[in-house]
């Protein structure tokens, strides 16, 4: 056995011995790739070749500087990057840049997934051999502030099939406090069947004007349709989409609803009303369905008159989505398509462990994780032709 043992430390450090050469082989290949792209850039920008006359030269050579970048295969020191008179800048890289744009691509996404900016830099250590401070990875997280802002304006589609609203809460810290920021969001599905994140923005989700300003927003940038909005059972919500959406029929979502009707049920016989609750909103067509609601209301109405009367108060609005296609059900009867979304932002913003240190570290980084996001389609029949 010991001579095993032996054997699998040798081999152990050949293969790390072999890694690292290979290593410092590819960073030597990636850094005679780099100056031969230079060269041949600052030859195109002049128009001239090294000592070549020609009538179209627009420029001269002016010696070089070296700076560090950062690869994916690590550090490449003392580039020599050639200069002109007139100021030549290369593409390769940005001006002032000390790392290839897939290395700040790396740090940012990892920030999005919920690593810690002390943790990147521990894994960028592993992969590069340099370490970005946390205020680095901060500082490169928030390079997405110009395309955020672009994403703010874009147009929108005239008319998405369905469209759904709520708003959560994420803990911001105000005046050195942490409190509760509400977001308020709107997820379209277009005429293709794709979900989109449609907007969101900072407002109180009691408060109409807020809302009202986030649909006029949508307004604004194009949208004029919506063939079903779905939402909880926020007033303020309503009461905005009647005064900006007053023709589009409204879907409540039946998994609020649910637990609503349940909490005027005593806890030890929920058991008994649940499933018969459920079955209504789980048929086969809106008749068996409002069949299924009677025969709820005329069985459970002199034992639990409060729980039949919440029922009741929203049950036209919780069957809506039975006159729409039976393959979008499933995803149109509950809000569960924007509370994912939200989830997810705050499973990723929780193991940093720590409240935003404002609105807009937030909102960039509600932003960063719609972005990164890749939602599954409906299926859609297409329209035949005209």
């Amino acid at each position: 056995m010991t001579p095993k043992a032996q054997n699998t430390s040798i081999q152990s450090f050949e293969q790390a011995d072999f890694h690292l050469a290979l290593r410092e082989r590819l960073r030597e290949a990636v850094r005679i790739t780099l100056a031969t792209v230079l060269e041949e850039e600052v030859e195109a920008f002049i128009g001239a070749g090294r000592y070549e006359r020609t009538p179209w030269r627009r420029d001269r050579r002016n010696g070089y500087y070296t700076r560090d970048l950062v690869t994916g295969l690590g550090l490449i020191a003392d580039l020599a990057v050639p200069r002109t008179r007139q100021g030549f800048q290369t593409q390769v890289f940005a001006r002032y840049a000390r790392r290839q744009a897939e290395v700040d691509q790396s740090i940012s996404e990892m920030f999005v997934r919920g690593v810690s900016t002390r943790g990147v830099g521990e894994v960028l250590e592993q992969l590069t051999g340099t370490q970005p401070s946390p205020s680095t990875v901060s500082r490169v997280f928030h390079t997405l502030e110009e395309e955020y802002t672009a994403w703010k304006k874009r147009p929108l589609a005239a008319r998405y099939l369905y469209a759904f609203a709520d708003g959560t809460y994420f803990s911001v810290i105000y005046e050195e406090e942490g409190c509760k920021m509400p977001i308020l969001a709107v997820i379209g599905i277009t005429e293709a069947g794709e979900r989109e994140v449609l907007a969101f923005s900072v407002g109180d989700r009691e408060n109409r004007q807020a809302w009202e300003e986030l649909l006029e927003d949508l307004k604004r940038r194009g949208l004029s349709e919506v063939g079903l909005w779905i939402t909880d059972g926020n007033q303020a919500m309503l009461n905005a989409l009647a005064a900006k959406f007053p023709d589009t029929p409204r879907q409540r979502c039946i998994k609020h609803k649910l637990e609503n009707v349940l909490s005027y049920v005593p806890e030890k016989h929920r058991k008994q009303v649940e499933p018969e609750l459920k079955a209504i909103f789980y048929q086969d067509s809106r008749d068996q369905a409002d069949q299924a609601a009677a025969a709820f209301i005329a069985k459970f109405m002199p034992s639990y008159p409060s729980a039949v009367a919440c029922l009741q108060r929203d049950l036209e609005a919780c069957l809506t989505f039975y006159a729409f296609p039976k393959a979008h059900w499933k995803t149109i009867r509950t809000t569960n398509v924007i509370e994912r979304l939200f989830d997810e932002v705050k499973r990723r913003s929780h193991k940093m462990a720590a409240a935003f240190r404002n609105e807009d570290s937030c909102l960039l980084m509600f932003y960063a994780v719609v972005r990164s996001l890749k939602f599954k389609r409906i299926p859609v029949v297409a329209k035949p032709a005209t």
